[in-house]
């Protein structure tokens, strides 16, 4: 097995001059890519990065990801990809928990930069501009950081598949971001078993649309380099399906994974245009990261009658779980497919962890060669996901009578809305900071363009009054947008359904919101 950076030198060697990566600025080979990573790891060095260290970046989509995943992969360090999405409170706990040695930011992020820096939170003033021109005091500028030289090339430990490489946030059950830990041996075993499934060639070119610091696009974005394959990385903020079009017919794109959001965005432009055949040639789609309605499948093998379409199951936590395979479509609607290749039997276990009867639902269990490690600085979360080499993210599934594995909810309470996992008791804990506010509940609501849509069900202490406006001033300035409330209902006591233990009963009140919103 390689490491990552051990995958873009053997390439380097052997097919030096091939197109490796690129976004809508610039195009590195496999030789430029080495040689600015390389440049990196060097400058990083000379700073006093060591192996083990921690190395954040807060960017959208650009080249520069591959380049400091060379970097920290030589060294031996973490990669921490920072969600662009996230709040500035969110984004100091991510730092606070994980500690970096070093920041890289793009411009679009310079207010967040000003106040991290403000708060001291990383040492030695070390922080790299991804936009050389744009800041100019307090931190390093990327350009003169790959093209870093060193008459004597400092030494160092060097890395093995066995050291841990990537620390990506997620959010557990309860809400709180969890540190996910994966090793260089751990992403080699995933981008061949990427390899296997999807059949990936050395002259197949992937376009990576969501975004880097999901563990979706990463793992994409590590599988194609692996075998000599070429990434195009889609940089817009937003996603604008003319332009979506542009990079896949002027790149000669074979590839790309995107959450059912993107799908139904496209699928309502072509069908604005009158458009009927999209792509007059074979191409791969992948649906992951979120359920797909069985009407968008039907639609998109309508709308790309070439087109080969997939569905993954999968965490940030096992990697690929399951895969369902273009031939399987039709005949498994409603299923995501079957174990990865290399993987063991999946395990769907009852609350006294034995294992239940195909159709029978259960929590999944999943045991991948490429499972995480553990959670960053959380033993007990740790030992919690794991049971012996298995693990579990709290998803409910069963398995139907030809061993296909069929999802039933999605660790319970969660909202997935455009491909984003959003955890209501997180939303709740906001709300509930609000002087005025009694009681809340967060459950989500079926919508057709992102999937769902958060649902906040408030009640006020006596006698108080509060606004929607108010409301949502409130939040705005501590949530993310898109954990947003987009329905607000302000209730009686009486309306809160609660059982025994007075715990909110969030599937009945789930129920209620088509009424609720009828009566607003």
């Amino acid at each position: 097995m390689l490491t990552f950076n051990e995958v873009i030198e053997s390439f380097a060697r052997i097919t030096p001059k091939k197109l490796a990566v690129q976004d809508e600025k610039q195009k590195l080979n496999f030789y430029q890519l080495a040689i600015n990573g390389n440049n990196l790891a060097q400058f990083l060095l000379s700073k006093g990065v060591k192996k083990k260290d921690r190395i954040a970046l807060i960017s959208y989509n650009c080249i520069a990801y591959a380049e400091i995943m060379y970097a920290t992969a030589k060294l031996g360090c973490l990669i921490v990809p920072i969600n662009f999405r996230l709040s500035l409170s969110e984004i100091v706990g991510v730092l606070n928990d994980s500690k970096p040695v070093f920041l890289f930011f793009e411009k679009n992020f310079d207010k967040e930069y000003f106040s991290i820096k403000a708060m001291n939170l990383i040492d030695n003033n070390h922080y790299i501009s991804l936009d050389s021109s744009e800041i100019g005091i307090g931190c390093y500028h990327y350009n003169d950081c790959i093209t870093f030289t060193n008459k004597d090339l400092i030494k160092h430990e060097p890395s093995t598949i066995n050291d841990d490489w990537s620390l990506m946030y997620t959010s557990g059950t309860t809400g709180k971001p969890k540190g996910v830990v994966r090793s260089q041996g751990g992403y080699y075993l995933l981008s061949n078993t990427t390899a296997i499934e999807l059949s990936i060639k050395k002259n197949d070119t992937a376009l990576i649309v969501m975004p880097l610091c999901h563990a979706n696009s990463f793992n994409f974005f590590c599988a194609y380099l692996t075998v000599g394959a070429s990434i195009n990385i889609y940089s817009k903020k937003s996603f604008e399906v003319k332009h979506f079009f542009s990079l896949i017919n002027s790149n000669n794109i074979t590839f790309t994974s995107l959450v059912p959001t993107h799908f139904i965005i496209i699928l309502d432009y072509l069908k604005e245009h009158n458009i009927t055949n999209a792509l007059d040639r074979v191409f791969s789609f992948m649906i992951s990261s979120a359920p797909a309605r069985k009407d968008t499948k039907i639609d998109i093998l309508k709308y790309f009658k070439l087109a080969k379409l997939y569905e993954l199951y999968g965490s940030s936590e096992s990697g690929w779980v399951t895969m369902l395979h273009p031939s399987e479509q039709f005949d498994q609607l409603g299923s995501v497919g079957k174990e990865c290749v290399g993987s063991k039997p999946i395990k769907i276990l009852n609350v006294k962890n034995e294992e239940v009867k195909d159709g029978e639902i259960g929590e999944l269990y999943a045991n991948t060669p490429y499972n995480f490690s553990y959670y960053w600085e959380n033993k007990i979360k740790t030992e919690e996901a794991f049971l012996d080499e298995y693990i579990t993210v709290g998803d409910l599934a069963f398995r139907n009578k030809k061993g296909y594995i069929q999802l039933v909810d999605r660790k319970n309470n969660m909202i997935i809305s455009g491909g984003e996992n959003i955890y209501p008791s997180e939303i709740e804990n906001v709300l509930g900071s609000h002087t005025k506010i009694k009681d809340v509940a967060i459950v989500g609501y079926p919508d057709n363009k992102w999937g769902e849509i958060v649902c906040a069900f408030i009640i006020l202490h006596k006698e108080e009054y509060l606004t929607k406006d108010e409301l949502i001033l409130f939040f705005k300035n501590k949530l993310s947008n898109y954990k947003c409330p987009k329905k607000i209902f302000f209730i009686h006591d009486n309306e809160m359904p609660k059982n025994a233990t007075g715990k909110i009963l969030h599937k009945k009140l789930k129920e209620k919101v088509i009424n609720y919103i009828e009566r607003d």
